[in-house]
Formats: C-alpha cells, sequence, structure tokens
C-alpha cells in the first residue's frame, strides 16, 4: 500500500474521547447518499488512486498547504529555500496576512463534531438526507473505526441517517453489528476491477473489500456500490461489467456511476504532490451513457452521481 505511512496516526482520544483528524465538513452536499447531506471529511488514506480528488486527505496527520495564487511574496526566506509544497516562507498560516497558507485537519472531538453536524437536522429530514463520513479512508486502522463508530451513534442518536463513503478493503476491527446499526448506507468503491492491478495501481485489494461487503450485507447493511469511471483506468467496457456482476453477486442492487472530472487538479501543487491525471480529457457525454448501459445490462439500478 502506496499511501500507508502515518496510518498509524488514523485517530486518537483525549481523556477517552474518541477523535478524527478532518480537514472540512462540507454542508448541503448533493452526491454522498440522497438528499441534503454534511459530509466530514476524515485525513489519510492507506491507498493511492492516481485520480484522487481529495489529495488535502491523503495524509493522515494536519499539515500546511500554500495557494500560491493569493502569496503577496511579504516574507521570503534569505537563502531562497521553498518547502515541499512551493512555500518561500515560515509564517505560519494564523499569521499570513493574505491566508495564503492553510492548515489542512484539525482534530475534532467526536461529540463535538456531532452536534456540529447535526445542526442542519431540519434539512435532513425534510429531504431525506443526513451525515456522510468520507475521507481519506474514514475506516482505515481499529483507533478510527472505533471514533467513526461512536461518531455515527451519536449522529443516529440525534436523529440524523447517516452513511460511509468506503473502499471496505481494510480489517474491520469493530463490532459489525454495531457498525451495521449505525450505518443507513455504505457507498463502497469499485475501482479497478483486476486485482493484481488494483493491488499494483492503488494498493486496494478488492478480495478484501468483497468479504467485508459480504459480511455487512449478511447482516443486514445496505451497499451501494461506487464506480468511478476513469479513462486508462476503469473505463474499459470488461472493467465495468465486471465490477457490476460482482456488486450484484454480493447482493448490490444499485451502483453510482461517477464519471472522471479534473476538480481536484489545484489541489496537488499546494500540498506539494505530483498529479498524474493532468490533460486527461473528461469523458464524453455517449462514453458516460455506455457506461450506465453496461451497469443495467447487469442487473444494477445505474445512477448518474447517486443522483
Amino acid at each position: 500500500m502506496c499511501c500507508s505511512a502515518g496510518a498509524a496516526a488514523a485517530g486518537g482520544a483525549t481523556g477517552g474521547v474518541p477523535r478524527l483528524c478532518v480537514t472540512n465538513v462540507q454542508r448541503f452536499s448533493l452526491h454522498d447518499g440522497g438528499g441534503i447531506r454534511s459530509v466530514a471529511f476524515t485525513k489519510g488514506c492507506p491507498f493511492c488512486c492516481p485520480w484522487c480528488c481529495n489529495p488535502e486527505n491523503l495524509s493522515f496527520e494536519p499539515e500546511v498547504c500554500w495557494h500560491e495564487r493569493l502569496c503577496l511574496g511579504c516574507s521570503v526566506r534569505a537563502d531562497g529555500r521553498r518547502d515541499a509544497n512551493g512555500a518561500p516562507c515560515d509564517t505560519s498560516p494564523e499569521r499570513c496576512p493574505a491566508a495564503a497558507k492553510e492548515l489542512l485537519g484539525q482534530w475534532r472531538a467526536v461529540d463535538e463534531l456531532a452536534a456540529e453536524l447535526l445542526r442542519d437536522l431540519p434539512f435532513y429530514e425534510e429531504s431525506g438526507g443526513g451525515v456522510t463520513v468520507s475521507g481519506g479512508e474514514c475506516l482505515a486502522g481499529a483507533t478510527r473505526q472505533r471514533a467513526v463508530l461512536a461518531l455515527l451513534e451519536l449522529c443516529h442518536a440525534g436523529g440524523a441517517s447517516t452513511a460511509l463513503e468506503t473502499t471496505l478493503a481494510v480489517p474491520l476491527a469493530v463490532p459489525l453489528d454495531r457498525l451495521v446499526g449505525a450505518c443507513d448506507a455504505f457507498l463502497v468503491d469499485f475501482k479497478i476491477a483486476d486485482r493484481a492491478r488494483s493491488l499494483a495501481v492503488t494498493g486496494i485489494d478488492p478480495l478484501v473489500r468483497d468479504a467485508n461487503v459480504a459480511r455487512v450485507v449478511a447482516a443486514g447493511g445496505r451497499v451501494v456500490a461506487r464506480m468511478p469511471v476513469i479513462p486508462g483506468f476503469t473505463d474499459g467496457d470488461a472493467c465495468i461489467r465486471a465490477n457490476a456482476r460482482r456488486a450484484r453477486e454480493l447482493g448490490i442492487r444499485r451502483a453510482d456511476v461517477l464519471p472522471f472530472h479534473q476538480l481536484g487538479e489545484s489541489k496537488y501543487a499546494s500540498v506539494g504532490r505530483a498529479y498524474g491525471m493532468g490533460g486527461v480529457a473528461q469523458l464524453s457525454e455517449e462514453d458516460v451513457e455506455r457506461a450506465l448501459e453496461l451497469v443495467r445490462a447487469e442487473g444494477l439500478l445505474a445512477t448518474l452521481r447517486g443522483e
């Protein structure tokens, strides 16, 4: 697994209160589980998908990003040295006058985070929405799983529907009955269908995912397959068919087709990471429709981006 550094710090607790490192709480999201939702993005992922649109959530620890377009050049190092992300100074994010530096990730106690997520409960109830925990990989590591489970249970107790966006390609260390009881929908990634290529390119083992999906379904959990269609990686007919067929065999009834986009490209330089998908064209309408047709031909209900 090519991004495993820092995985041991995937969660924590202070005074017995579980914590999560969160980069953002996105309110009024419409494509992360149905209805109007608030999405908590946890920081850290042990996998390395070349098309990842959230590179700020790959590292498990808080990190400083630098937005070159905002920089005033007001405090430049005398030796000209720059950080990995290009930042030319030692100014902290708190003291940067132009907000060119930004701290990505804050450790949040799950009870405080749940209280924030439940503020929009009336919108969830009106629209059939709720709370989604995403990443990164929100289930990376036993400590993080315990914190995520605590967050889901608090949100459930507060009256909110809940969902997880996850690969499910990790060992599950929390009681399955509690996890299924606290999560109304598991939005599970089906990416590169071929196991050897998936392991080589992303580090994701489809066999681990499938075993966990089977357990979740057997326990009464609702699973939706999320199928990103990525040029050169998952857009081939054979891959789409194989993923849809496997999802159906596992008892999944619906797949959300997610066309490739470039919305995350600008984030890479700000966190000092190389982006390997630069210049790759987005899918045509015909390509997207063909993907939907292939999924439907395998007996699944296919939606575009979960709509």
